[in-house]
């Protein structure tokens, strides 16, 4: 069992041990104030020296809304998407969707591969709590640059959906020259049943029921042929550039030299401290 008169002892040795530990801290800062300071100063320079050669880029923002074609569907009266968000995202991660006036407008033109460079340039994301649409953002060194470039981008998409719509519309127009052959013949079978008077007859009850499918039908395809004119790709606002530059971000930047170069003095001061200990540490020996 431990007497009282060790753990005394034992609690003096510890407290000693801590006094000298601060004491060896506070003059090795002591000792080593002017390398830290300096290395911090240094770090700081560097940063002022990044925020000056680093061109300020502003960010422009669309949201831009899918084209839909009309749809008979209570679940989905909006009617049904041209393209899914997410196949337009993955479609404009290739170059070959960006075109030499896209490229041109977002001033592009000069760097290499600059459609490459553009399609990772122009990032694509979906908005939280909104469906059927896509957000862009674009970086350039100025505000006007940038909107021209998200507009340009956004005037390409709306291109690329029209010929994706065009499809739709091809194949509503043939089926709507059908109906109206259906509807043709059976307006002609319901007046011959008139006229004959058998307007009671199994072949006129058939045809004035096509007659109304094909009508409903008919309306439905002619909907969906305007649908694509009125409800195109759009913008859902006006397209936002910012005022002031997104990056670099100066306070930031800043920061982070000022802490870099405290580190590196930090260790610049203990890796000459630990060479004087070492070459003192050869000398008694």
């Amino acid at each position: 069992m431990t007497s009282p008169d060790h753990q005394n002892t034992h609690h003096q040795t510890l407290d000693i041990a801590h006094e000298i530990s601060l004491l060896e801290i506070l003059d090795f800062f002591k000792k080593s104030w002017k390398i830290i300071v300096l290395g911090s100063f240094l770090g700081l320079i560097c940063a002022i020296g990044y925020l000056l050669v680093t061109p300020p880029m502003y960010e422009a923002t669309a949201h831009i809304r899918m084209a839909q074609v009309s749809q008979t569907n209570p679940a989905n009266p909006f009617g049904a998407v041209i393209e899914d968000p997410t196949s337009l995202i993955s479609r404009m991660q290739f170059p070959t969707n960006y075109s030499p006036e896209v490229i041109s407008v977002c001033d592009y033109q000069d760097q290499p591969q600059a459609a490459l460079a553009l399609s990772k340039a122009a990032k694509f994301s979906i908005p939280k709590g909104v469906a059927n649409a896509v957000e862009l953002k674009v970086l350039a060194p100025t505000s006007q640059l940038a909107a021209s470039c998200a507009q340009a981008i956004f005037v390409q998409i709306a291109n690329m959906q029209e010929q994706l719509s065009k499809n739709f519309v091809e194949e509503a127009k043939i089926k709507l020259d059908s109906d109206n052959e259906h509807i043709e013949g059976a307006r002609k079978l319901i007046t011959k049943a008139d006229q004959s008077g058998s307007a009671m007859s199994a072949a006129y009850l058939s045809a004035r029921d096509e007659l109304t499918y094909f009508l409903t039908d008919r309306e439905k395809m002619i909907d969906l042929i305007n649908s694509v004119k009125s409800r195109g790709t759009r913008l859902d606002s006006p397209i936002y550039a910012s005022e002031r530059p997104v990056s670099p971000k100066k306070a930031m930047s800043l920061i982070a030299g000022l802490v870099a170069g405290f580190f590196l003095g930090l260790l610049f001061a203990l890796g000459r401290k630990f060479i004087q200990q070492s070459s003192l540490s050869g000398r008694l020996n």
